[in-house]
């Protein structure tokens, strides 16, 4: 009898302890339950923030800017383009480094800028290929001159985020989006007011043993138009640019990528020679494989005067021949003098270009002159 009675105490002790273990474990698995909503509640809450983000970013900048602190329209200067575009002959853009005119400083509200605190929505680079949007870049503002009227969309310190990714240069996989026309369009604040067209194509090597079998490059502006630079000693100085499209132009050493180019130029007015290239001998250009490089060279006046001005220039038609022996046939610019000044062809006189979104901004320095074909 004693046993028995033992036996169901053990039996009402065993239940008893199993009861309250199934009510704890009903209160874990509750809290358990709770917790999980809590954590894919707060994953969903940063995925919606990610997601926002991303879509803040990439739709048009809520930063009104203030227009009427500069009277001229604003633009990028074409030297900076043409320096500040490039592609590797792997197919990575760099897209950096440009010079924007008559960008405002000063909120709507009446407000500076703070270019640290407002990057995201100040200065923005948009890539499309074709009518294909690919992506954007954030630029900083901070570098200015000229009293504030230029300004440098560089690369700014600081990486930061699009849709979750660390993004710290301007690449863009040109392997990924192909060869074609591509478009940059620049932003201030909520404004987008300039693009810029360029060709990317890709060349393919024939010698299967070669290191290099395919590469990419620009074509533009770059191929179309020269200038006149007005330079701070008052010298009349012309540039222009050049690349080369060989893989190796050494074939004795493929590390040498640099081709010499001889060039020479000579001015005339009226038909009659005015000026040529500064030297007694031809200029030696040291061109580079697919990358654009800016070649220049003053002149003197005749063939044994002294250095042209730019002040120099009277009235007159003027043209100017630059011979290379990589080319057959010279390459031809033309321009006229009216009243001593030099007449803007219609991309770049603001009076004339319908579209101030496709001007060509020389600042006061750079007169642009576009090939004659």
């Amino acid at each position: 009898m004693k046993q028995i009675k033992t036996s169901a105490l053990i039996i009402l002790l065993f239940m008893s302890f199993t009861t309250v273990n199934a009510q704890l474990f009903k209160k874990v698995k509750k809290a358990g339950k709770s917790a999980k909503n809590v954590i894919e509640n707060t994953n969903g809450a940063d995925k919606v923030l990610k997601s926002a983000k991303g879509n803040i970013a990439v739709s048009s900048s809520d930063l009104k800017l203030d227009w009427s602190e500069f009277d001229m329209a604003p633009a990028i200067t074409l030297n900076s383009l043409l320096y500040g575009t490039s592609v590797s002959t792997k197919g990575e853009t760099t897209l950096n480094n440009y010079t924007a005119s008559f960008i405002p400083h000063t909120t709507a509200n009446g407000t500076k800028v703070n270019t640290i605190g407002d990057q995201d929505k100040y200065l923005k680079i948009k890539v499309y290929k074709g009518d294909n949007y690919i992506t954007y870049f954030e630029y900083s503002g901070s570098q200015t001159f000229a009293d504030g009227k230029l300004t440098k969309f560089n690369t700014p310190s600081s990486r930061y985020q699009i849709d979750g990714e660390w993004i710290g240069d301007t690449a863009v996989d040109v392997k990924k989006w192909g060869e074609g026309m591509y478009r940059l369009d620049f932003y201030a604040g909520d404004k987008m007011f300039y693009s810029f067209d360029f060709e990317i194509y890709k060349l393919k090597n024939n010698d299967a043993y070669s290191a290099l079998n395919e590469m990419y490059l620009t074509r533009g502006p770059w191929n179309d138009y020269a200038y006149l630079n007005h330079a701070e000693n008052g010298n009349l100085v012309f540039g222009f640019y050049l690349n080369h499209e060989e893989f190796y132009p050494n074939p004795s050493n493929h590390n040498k990528l640099l081709k010499p180019v001889k060039w020479g130029l000579k001015l005339f007015k009226d038909n009659k020679l005015f000026a040529q290239h500064y030297g007694t001998s031809p200029n030696v250009a040291h061109v580079d494989r697919a990358d654009w490089k800016e070649f220049s060279c003053a002149m003197k006046v005749g063939e044994k005067g002294s250095e042209l001005k730019f002040s120099s220039l009277t009235d007159g038609a003027y043209k100017i021949e630059v011979t290379m022996d990589s080319e057959p046939s010279p390459r031809i610019y033309k321009f006229n003098v009216v009243n001593n000044q030099i007449q803007l062809i219609p991309e770049q006189d603001r009076a004339k270009n319908p579209d101030p979104t496709r001007l060509i901004e020389g600042w006061n320095n750079y007169v642009w002159l576009k090939l004659e074909k």
